[in-house]
């Protein structure tokens, strides 16, 4: 039993020392998304863009409810016994012809919904790939040199259940958060607004 309890020994000890060897990190990876400027400014140019289809649609929207308007009031004066037998007639068909168009408009402005709506997801799906693609390559750029041998994204969750996927990290490893946020805002544009960068914990 003695040889048993001394060949695990020496099998786990070189595990345990390697492990104790290593150069660990953390970083909050949606605070440096967060932080970036990049993500700052593509999230001002999608809220323009949104704003310039919802005008869009409210100038359809605008139109499809006169359109309607038009429907109900021909609809009144086929129904109107002052009018002549003839008028209401021509007001009935008049009716068929605008209620055709009132249909038209109306799906017409479901699809622009509807197209608009994958338009805008697709471009913030795509910035959002980038920027973390981005931010994902200055952690690696910056982890290396400074000797790190393993950076954990102290932010990141289950993607089944949500649970995070760290639940506890000692206040001993370095949080180089702070680092890569300056790191990120180094190319900053001159003029652009200030971004407060997140208090590292060492």
């Amino acid at each position: 039993m003695n040889k048993l309890l001394l060949l695990c020994f020496l099998i786990l000890t070189p595990v345990s020392l390697a492990t104790a060897d290593m150069k660990i990190a953390v970083v909050d990876l949606n605070k440096a998304f967060e932080s970036y400027y990049k993500t700052q400014d593509a999230q001002a140019r999608l809220k323009e863009k949104q704003d310039g289809f919802v005008k869009d649609l409210q100038d359809m929207k605008t139109e499809y409810d006169h359109l309607g308007a038009e429907c109900q009031k021909l609809q009144n004066d086929s129904k109107d016994m002052t009018l002549s037998a003839e008028a209401r007639a021509d007001k009935a068909k008049a009716l068929q012809m605008k209620v055709q168009e009132l249909q038209t408009m109306q799906s017409k402005l479901q699809e622009t919904k509807d197209e608009r709506s994958r338009e805008l997801q697709d471009e913030y799906v795509r910035r959002r790939n980038d920027i973390v693609k981005e931010i994902n390559q200055i952690i690696t750029d910056y982890s290396g040199p400074q000797g790190y041998d393993l950076v954990i994204d102290k932010s990141s969750a289950s993607a089944g259940s949500g649970v995070p996927l760290v639940l506890y990290n000692s206040s001993k490893l370095t949080d180089i958060t702070a680092d890569i946020v300056k790191q990120l805002n180094s190319t900053r544009p001159a003029g652009g607004a200030a971004t407060t960068p997140a208090p590292a914990a060492h």
